[in-house]
């Protein structure tokens, strides 16, 4: 029984059908066949969304609709415009900035690459960049935005695995900014031998006096560390912390007379659409994670990892290829639904910690996201740019390499997962 359901499921996968339909219509089979109780399965899906920790998704996805809504994403790039003006390439260098700064009131690449994708392409090819290359750069900064807290998959792995949300979002921030370090490095190497010829009209955010655009963003600016410390020093819970952001920002938006009723309606309908797709994956794939268990899916696997070898070092190499595989096929939080419960009996035996295993797993999952054949990031902006993926992907394949470093790294060096969470 367990062959034909992963069969069915990877051929309604292959055929282009929404994941939720390729998840869930095996799962039901499968509890009609083996004639399961269907108060049990429902018992399921409720499980996995009675969770407190998960209230905090919404409210970070509310968060980032704002921060996009109220014209925040441009006070933010015009600073780091600003902050990097006399460098050669700068419009690249703030790219990177700014998707750090970005991920940490988004939580998510998709709403990185569309708050800011047109903003920074523009600025980009203003420099004299060409327009395929702003478009990978885009994409491919947007990386940290899953991983640097609030990270929405990170908190979704944590009910997955039954660990503090607070730690496991702390567990990203050091890799987070490992990964834009290693991009800016990289990136300005990059363009040392780029002939860059500006046009005219580049935009004004360069040309405002540093002091002054800082003045303008300091009330955005400060809101992530904000968060971050608030959630390290024991005050907010990271529900809470959400709760207080969303506060911050209609508070302070009042205050600055820029509020509107109709631009807080507009977000919180874009808050209720997007909550209510990850949850209903969350539903589906944990009803098809319960049929998995039950036909013993999961220590099947574990034992043929462990089979071929159990030095740790090999077992990390074959997680990380099997889940970047999964990635470049699966949506990000459903794979993570279904693989947390497999890849955790692994790294037990191995001696990882659940919170290194959760930082691979999103930073395996996101760089899918950039690769074809469902590469929805890939797509994404490539659609923004209106340029052709495969002109696109071209532009991004030496970008991969500053990523698959910084994947090695926190795969074999446990300190930039457990550092931090282990101050709390």
């Amino acid at each position: 029984m367990l062959i034909l359901v992963l069969t069915l499921f990877l051929i309604l996968l292959l055929t282009g059908l929404p994941i939720v339909v390729a998840m869930g219509v095996p799962a039901l089979i499968y509890v009609w066949v083996e004639g399961l109780p269907a108060t049990t399965m429902a018992y399921s899906i409720y499980q996995s969304l009675n969770s407190f920790p998960l209230l905090a998704s919404p409210l970070f996805i509310l968060m980032g609709c704002l921060i996009n809504e109220f014209g925040e994403t441009e006070v933010m790039f015009s600073f780091a415009k600003s902050a990097l003006r006399h460098a050669k390439g700068y419009t690249a260098k703030t790219n990177i900035i700014v998707s750090l700064l970005f991920a940490g009131m988004s939580g998510a690449a998709i709403a990185d690459i569309g708050g800011l994708g047109q903003i920074e392409i523009k600025a980009m090819e203003d420099e004299g960049f060409e327009r395929d290359y702003a478009a990978a750069l885009t994409a491919t900064t947007s990386m940290v935005g899953p991983l640097f807290p609030p990270s929405i998959p990170l908190i979704i792995f944590a009910v997955c695995a039954q660990i503090s949300s607070l730690q496991a979002l702390m567990a990203g921030a050091l890799p987070a900014i490992l990964i834009t370090a290693e991009m800016y490095v990289f990136v300005s190497l990059q363009i040392r031998g780029k002939r860059l010829n500006p046009a005219k009209n580049i935009s004004d955010g360069a040309d405002k006096n540093l002091w002054q655009v800082t003045k303008e963003s300091i009330h955005v600016l400060i809101l992530v560390p904000a968060i971050i410390v608030s959630m390290l020093c024991g005050v907010f819970s990271p529900s809470e912390a959400g709760a207080a952001a969303v506060s911050y920002l209609i508070i302070i938006e009042v205050i600055r007379g820029k509020f509107r009723w109709k631009i807080l309606k507009h977000a919180i309908i874009e808050t209720a659409r997007e909550t209510a797709g990850i949850f209903i994956i969350i539903a589906v794939a944990a009803l098809f994670t319960k049929v998995l268990t039950l036909e013993r899916f999961p220590e099947m696997i574990s034992n043929w990892f462990l089979s071929f070898s159990d030095n740790p070092a090999l077992v990390i190499l074959m997680i990380n290829v099997m889940v970047l595989i999964v990635g470049c096929f699966m949506e990000t939080i459903s794979a993570l639904t279904i693989l947390s419960p497999i890849l955790l009996n692994i790294t037990g035996v191995i001696g990882m910690s659940p919170l290194q295993l959760g930082v691979i797993l999103v930073f395996n999952l996101t760089i899918g996201m950039l690769t074809p054949p469902f590469g929805v990031g890939l797509f994404t902006v490539s659609r923004i740019a209106k340029r052709p993926m495969e002109k696109v992907l071209k532009q991004m394949l030496p970008l991969f390499i500053p990523l698959i470093i910084a994947l090695l790294l926190i795969s074999y060096v446990p300190f930039f997962t457990t550092w931090l969470p282990s101050l709390l």
